[in-house]
């Protein structure tokens, strides 16, 4: 199942959708969330190196420090939710998903108002003037993403205690933590240390 993403807030039907594709669907919002936290960091920057030409740069830096905070912690939701859903789907993931719905609702309140503040008017220095729309055009963007994942919140009520059934990897949930990413030419390391202790579990066993 594909996911439409649009500038208007048409929503994607999840209706009779497999557990697996909202785990996808999670996975694109994960990185589409990073991608515009490291935007705004940049944006950060540009406005601490440009501060003497923008009206009132103090707002503006608290505008962008408040987005970022925000979508930093949904970056921490998603990781609890990727890994936690597949293994079974409890009441406590949807009430993070509602959340996040209801604080990205909110936040748009928080753009328009930078909007009317910093952008629907004339600029001591025009020169900033992309730099503001920038900033708050793909932070509105991106909440306008998030309206969709109020349609994800009904079909995940009806996992709640499922399982997901597809890629299957031969591991459980603890055989995964003898996988460590690290930067090395494979992209992912052993840790040792659990290995050990599990060889020795299984030995203990025998005994």
């Amino acid at each position: 199942m594909t996911r439409v993403r649009s500038a208007y807030r048409c929503g994607t039907d999840y209706t009779g959708v497999p557990l697996e594709d909202i785990c996808q669907h999670l996975s694109e919002w994960k990185e589409s969330t990073q991608e515009l936290c490291r935007k705004l960091e940049d944006y950060r920057l540009q406005v601490v190196a440009n501060g003497e030409k923008l009206d009132h740069a103090d707002e503006v830096l608290d505008f962008i420090l408040f987005s970022g905070d925000l979508f930093a912690r949904f970056l921490g939701d998603y990781h609890h939710l990727l890994s936690e859903i597949p293994s079974g789907v409890t009441e406590a993931h949807v009430e993070i998903i509602s959340q996040m719905v209801e604080r990205s609702d909110y936040h748009e309140q928080t753009c328009v108002q930078f909007k009317n503040d910093h952008i629907v008017k004339d600029l001591r220095d025009e020169t900033m003037r992309p730099l503001l729309d920038r900033i708050y055009g793909d932070t509105r963007d991106e909440i306008v993403n998030y309206s969709d994942l109020h349609n994800v919140i009904p079909r995940l009520k009806t996992y709640v205690g499922s399982k997901s059934e597809g890629r299957k990897s031969g591991l459980s949930v603890d055989d995964t933590e003898a996988l460590e990413l690290k930067p090395n030419i494979f992209g992912i390391g052993l840790n040792l240390n659990y290995i050990i202790k599990r060889i020795g579990k299984a030995f203990g066993k025998r005994t």
